[in-house]
């Protein structure tokens, strides 16, 4: 009899190795087929937009700088119209609020326009200088305060309180110093607070001479 031909030997081999290993190559042709099928079927990444977040922690009236943020991707949707997106936005602008690092930049947190975004119809927002420097620093946004002028006799003693504006609410807090129209107001905060319209002129006009005390109604 003939010898087997070579390449038949390896062929049979081949056959009896893919008969034995059969119910393995069955399960990894389905496992491949449906992991093709789970990426056909997987939705594409949404749509992402550049932002600009904090690259550390800042405080209420901290001046910000270009390395105080960074792009991150968010997604489309998660992305408001007043949202930063270019850090030479952000260069020299006051924040109203502290923020943690990470945290994304809106126009409404910084000391500027976007303040007035949200105040209601008929009312104004007012920057004023508060005397209590340690009162006015425990005031966070969304704070309602009495806002009193105090009257003075001609020996320049404090006299009365009288209240200038009630109920008025605070969207932001600028601890950085400046000096008002008498002196002597380096150390008081300044509160920017939306309140009537009609009562601007007389928190103006008090403001003007003096800080004025602020009063948490209850």
């Amino acid at each position: 009899m003939a010898p087997v031909p070579p390449s038949r030997r390896r062929t049979a081999r081949l056959r009896r190795l893919l008969w034995r290993w059969r119910h393995a190559l069955l399960v990894a042709a389905l496992a491949t087929g449906a992991w093709t099928v789970v990426g056909e079927l997987r939705p594409a990444p949404p749509p992402t937009l550049e932002v600009l977040v904090l690259t550390r922690d800042v405080a209420a009236g901290t001046a910000l700088s270009e390395g105080d943020v960074r792009t991150a991707a968010l997604p489309r949707d998660l992305v408001s119209p007043g949202m930063l997106r270019a850090p030479p936005q952000v260069a020299g602008e006051r924040m109203a609020v502290a923020l943690p690092a990470g945290f994304p930049l809106a126009a409404q947190v910084l000391v500027g326009p976007g303040l007035a975004d949200g105040v209601a119809a008929g009312e104004v927002v007012v920057p004023v200088r508060v005397a209590d420097a340690a009162a006015a620093r425990t005031l966070r946004p969304g704070d309602r305060v009495d806002l009193l002028a105090a009257t003075a006799d001609a020996t320049s003693s404090e006299g009365a309180a009288r209240v200038v504006a009630a109920g008025a609410l605070v969207l932001a807090r600028d601890d950085g110093a400046a000096g008002g129209l008498l002196g002597g107001q380096e150390d008081s905060p300044l509160l920017f607070v939306a309140l009537p319209r009609a009562a601007a002129p007389a928190v103006v006009g008090a403001s003007a001479w003096a800080p004025l005390r602020v009063v948490l109604p209850g």
